[in-house]
C-alpha cells in the first residue's frame, strides 16, 4: 500500500509538478515529463473538497480542468526556459518570466472557473 502511494507523490508532484494550495485556492503546475513521454495525465486529483485534472503534452502546453461544481481557482502554469509566446486558450498573453530555485520559467495565471478547462501553450 505505501509503495503505490510513493508513486502516485511521485507521479503527481514530481513528473506532473502539481502544486495545490486548496486555503487561497490556487494550483502550480510545471511539466518534467522525461525524454520520449509525449504526454502524462492525472485525472481527479483532490484539492481540498474539489478535485482538478491535469494533462501535459510534452513541456510546451498543460491543459488543467476544475472539477468542482462551483468556485474558481487561480492556476500558475510554469514552462521551463524563456519562451517568446504563450497563448492560455489560443489567446496570446504578454510573456512573463520568473525564477524559482535557479530555474527559469515563463508563465501565465488564468483563473479556472468551476468546470471549466484552459490550456496553456508556449513556444518559440
Amino acid at each position: 500500500m505505501e509503495v503505490s502511494f510513493t508513486l502516485v507523490s511521485q507521479t503527481v508532484q514530481g513528473l506532473m509538478g502539481i502544486a495545490p494550495d486548496a486555503a487561497d485556492r490556487t494550483v502550480t503546475t510545471q511539466s518534467r515529463l522525461l525524454s520520449g513521454m509525449d504526454w502524462l495525465q492525472a485525472a481527479d486529483v483532490p484539492i481540498g473538497k474539489d478535485t482538478i485534472t491535469v494533462r501535459h503534452d510534452g513541456s510546451t502546453r498543460t491543459m488543467l480542468t476544475n472539477n468542482a461544481r462551483s468556485g474558481a481557482y487561480h492556476w500558475e502554469a510554469r514552462f521551463p526556459g524563456v519562451h517568446k509566446k504563450i497563448k492560455v486558450n489560443g489567446v496570446p498573453q504578454h510573456v512573463r518570466t520568473k525564477k524559482v530555485n535557479g530555474v527559469t520559467y515563463t508563465y501565465a495565471t488564468p483563473t479556472v472557473k468551476a468546470g471549466a478547462t484552459v490550456v496553456v501553450q508556449v513556444s518559440g
